[in-house]
Order: structure tokens, then C-alpha cells, then sequence
């Protein structure tokens, strides 16, 4: 009987020494994407994670069906529209709900905070790992959630403790949540080709017409002086990004911001960015590109168009170039 308990006991910590060793291999990983939003970074976003981890892990689970009508939906004035974000959402939990789940396996939320259904059901479900990336909370001024920012913040932080890790993109986000399980990884690269095209327009916006995105007192007062800011119905990504490359300064008058993806696709289109002395911006650009007062940067626009091939490098390029190393070696580990 003792040789019998012994034996089996050895068989045990055999298989679970296995386990440990072969875990990649036998976990699977359910990946979370964000609504795909036409013309929104979510878009590639669920396509482009969705094949790093495929590339990393035998079996990966994406929960939300890619549906060409969904794709099929643009929004000017919203991050993504409501009530498909929402039915998007309910669909992934139905589907989660439905997993056979081991606690060897890793689940991966793109956005904890919007439409911020998915993660209650990890308290009845969990995996073995679960992380999840943060682009902005109820903590962004002037968002979807400025009427109930603060009932929503205590819901996203009981919420991110339900993670190993939290991810965000700067550390701008990572003082300003002030999450103990915080890490920085940046965002990932656009999968797209870059462009060097003629420039047709001295100053150029992409950012979203709403009070968050745009402060109009500094808009009016350059166009008071430069003309009128182009801005383009832009219907795809290779048409966005011909036409961030035919202006020479890329204007951000931004009141806060999640990251600011048009900083990063202005850069990797040769053109200039000038963006305000808060958010993130300053993390991102050199203090040649920054503003503190609208004098400041009338006298910079007057500047750069004349010298609007000095296009500048981002500070943080190595996070956001090694953000599915980043991303992988926290999920490893």
C-alpha cells in the first residue's frame, strides 16, 4: 500500500511538472477584442492581436464573430456606437459562458472600461490568467462617461482587480489610475504602409469634433491667421493615411486623450505634430512639438511650415515598436 501511494504520488508530480514545463502548448489563450469599429484603431486591432497570438499559442479562442455588416458601420462623432458595442459585448459573454475554461488557460480583455460588460462575468468564470488593457476609464475628462464618472470608476476598479495585469499605453495613464497591477506596453504598430506625399495643406486635423477631442478657442484663433484647418471624410485606411501625409502640421488641440493614435500614424507619415503641454503628449513628443500657450504655437506653425520636413521621432518609440514583446513576456511569465 505504501509502494502503491508513493507510486502514485510521483505520477502526480510527474504530470504536473508536465504541465508546468508543456503549459504554453496545452493552455489555450480566449482573446476579448474591442467592437471593430470602422476606421477606429479597434478595427485592426481584432485581427492583428488575434493573429499574435496565434502565432504564440496552439489554441486561441476569439469571442465576437467579425461581421462584414458590422464593419459596415461608421461613427463620426462616437468612439464606437452604443448599442451594437453593446450587443458585440453580450454576444462575448454568452460565448465565454459556453467555453469549457481550464486554470491553465489565459484570457486577454482589449478594453476593460467600454461598454464595460464583460469583465462582471469573471466573477463567476475565471481562467488561469486573465489581463487587460486599459486605452481610457470614467478618469478621461469630457468621455462617453463624464455624467457618472465617479459611480463607473468604482465599478473599473473593482473591476481591474480582477486582473494579473492591467495594461496601458503611457505612463500618463498609469500615474492617472494609479492601479497597483499597472504596466506599461505601449500600443501596437499600424499594420499599414506609410506614405511621403505631396504636401497639399498647411495644417490638418483628424481628431473627432466633439469637446474632448478639439479645443475650438485655440482652433479659431489659428485659422484666424493660417485659413481654414483641413480635415477629410477619410472612407479607408490607405485614404486616412495618404491624407495625414499631405499636410505638413498635424494639429492636436486635445482637452485628454488615450494614447492618440494620430501622433503615432502622423510620424510614420512624415508629417508634423504639434500637441498641448498635458496628457500624454509631452510623453510622446519632443518639447520642439509641444505648445504650452496658443502664442506658442502660432509662432510653431509659422515655423514648421516653412520647415515641415523636420518631422520628429517619438520619445517612446521602443515601447510602442516592442509591444507584443511587452505583451507576451507579461502573459509568459
Amino acid at each position: 500500500m505504501d509502494v502503491l501511494r508513493k507510486l502514485c504520488k510521483t505520477d502526480i508530480l510527474t504530470f504536473l511538472l508536465y504541465n508546468f514545463l508543456n503549459g504554453e502548448k496545452m493552455s489555450k489563450i480566449i482573446y476579448v477584442p474591442q467592437f471593430p469599429t470602422k476606421m477606429r484603431y479597434q478595427q485592426w486591432h481584432y485581427s492583428s492581436i488575434k493573429n499574435f497570438f496565434e502565432r504564440k499559442f496552439k489554441n486561441v479562442i476569439t469571442l465576437g464573430e467579425l461581421k462584414q455588416d458590422i464593419l459596415s458601420d461608421k461613427t463620426d462623432e462616437m468612439f464606437s456606437p452604443i448599442n451594437l458595442a453593446i450587443d458585440f459585448e453580450l454576444s462575448q459573454i454568452k460565448q465565454f459562458m459556453d467555453l469549457d475554461t481550464k486554470d491553465i488557460d489565459y484570457l486577454y480583455l482589449n478594453d476593460l472600461s467600454f461598454p464595460g460588460l464583460f469583465s462582471n462575468i469573471l466573477h463567476h468564470k475565471k481562467t488561469r490568467k486573465m489581463f487587460a488593457y486599459v486605452h481610457g476609464t470614467s478618469k478621461n475628462k469630457l468621455d462617453y462617461f463624464e455624467m457618472d464618472r465617479e459611480s463607473k470608476w468604482l465599478v473599473e476598479t473593482g473591476q481591474s482587480k480582477l486582473f494579473d495585469k492591467i495594461f496601458v499605453g503611457s505612463e500618463y495613464h498609469a500615474n492617472k489610475l494609479g492601479w497597483k497591477n499597472i504596466e506599461v506596453i505601449g500600443l501596437p504598430i499600424p499594420p499599414y504602409p506609410s506614405f511621403n506625399e505631396k504636401k497639399i495643406f498647411d495644417i490638418i486635423s483628424v481628431a473627432r469634433p466633439c469637446k474632448q477631442k478639439i479645443t475650438r478657442s485655440v482652433e479659431k484663433k489659428v485659422e484666424k491667421i493660417f485659413g481654414k484647418i483641413k480635415r477629410n471624410n477619410n472612407n479607408s485606411w490607405l485614404e486616412y493615411y495618404k491624407f495625414l501625409s499631405q499636410g505638413k502640421i498635424l494639429l492636436i488641440t486635445g482637452k485628454e486623450d488615450t494614447f492618440n493614435y494620430s501622433i503615432l500614424e502622423a510620424i510614420l507619415n512624415n508629417t508634423i505634430v504639434l500637441a498641448p503641454n498635458r496628457c500624454s503628449y509631452p510623453e510622446l513628443l519632443p518639447k520642439e512639438y509641444i505648445y504650452n500657450t496658443s502664442n506658442e504655437l502660432i509662432e510653431k506653425i509659422n515655423y514648421y511650415i516653412i520647415n515641415y520636413n523636420k518631422v520628429p521621432e517619438l520619445k517612446n518609440w521602443n515601447i510602442i515598436s516592442n509591444f507584443y514583446n511587452n505583451l507576451q513576456s507579461f502573459i509568459k511569465n
